[in-house]
């Protein structure tokens, strides 16, 4: 599966707890203003990124041999 979730980028924790915190953030000020559909929305988005960055995140992990588009030839299909 491709998941830009992986990307290098966000291997430094703040940088994935900074795209928790934005969504959050706002969905936060929407309620405290009463825009309730706005709250559900962003808050939604917030609880998505906690999980995939989060829980189900494994920037440590190498990526795989589908993910990884490096542009050599196939050695192992090679007779």
């Amino acid at each position: 599966m491709n998941n830009d979730a992986n990307h290098p980028w966000f291997k430094p924790a703040w940088r994935r707890a900074l795209m928790v915190a934005i969504p959050a953030g706002v969905a936060g000020w929407d309620a405290f203003n009463g825009n309730w559909g706005w709250t559900l929305i962003f808050g939604g988005v917030a609880a998505y990124a906690v999980y995939i960055f989060f829980i189900a995140w494994n920037g440590d992990a190498p990526p795989s041999k589908s993910e990884r588009d490096d542009g050599k030839a196939d050695v192992d299909n090679q007779l």
